[in-house]
């Protein structure tokens, strides 16, 4: 079982960039005087605030593309080692022993997903969370349990 994604495979990168430039857009050619509503009211400094935003959501966009950075996680059938790598967090990589695993808990009742890993004892053991597996989190949590059954 391996999954691995990148900044470019990503639809959240694409999405910052995409915002940032119609917020660049909306800036440049948006005349600050005439930023006004209908009983007259004008903001002319929105408008280069929006720009400078713009920008900096198109940077952080742009340069998601161009790092590229990969993660994703592996499991070796044979020995029962669960891999994971996060380029974008360094610290986020590591391994565990599925032998180790007594409970798989995922949680998607809330709009944050997350996937605990728990040890026998019922303490959490370190893994990289719902960014390093694939977004149908229940079916990989199926699969580990069907490669290692505990």
């Amino acid at each position: 079982m391996i999954h691995q994604t990148s900044g470019r495979r990503d639809f959240k990168v694409y999405a910052v960039l995409a915002v940032g430039l119609v917020f660049v857009f909306a800036g440049a050619t948006i005349d600050p005087a005439t930023n006004c509503d209908a009983s007259g009211e004008c903001a002319p400094w929105l408008v280069p605030v929006a720009f400078w935003l713009g920008a900096l959501a198109s940077l952080s966009g742009a340069m998601g593309l161009i790092r590229n950075p990969r993660r994703g996680s592996r499991i070796n059938a044979r020995t029962g080692e669960l891999m994971w790598w996060n380029e974008i967090h360094a610290s986020a990589s590591g391994s565990l022993n599925l032998a180790d695993v007594a409970i798989i808990r995922v949680d998607a009742s809330s709009d944050s997903s997350t996937v605990k890993l728990l040890n026998g004892k019922g303490e959490l053991m370190p893994f990289g969370g719902v960014e390093v597996v694939p977004w149908r989190l229940e079916a990989w949590a199926r699969g580990v349990a069907k490669i290692q059954p505990h």
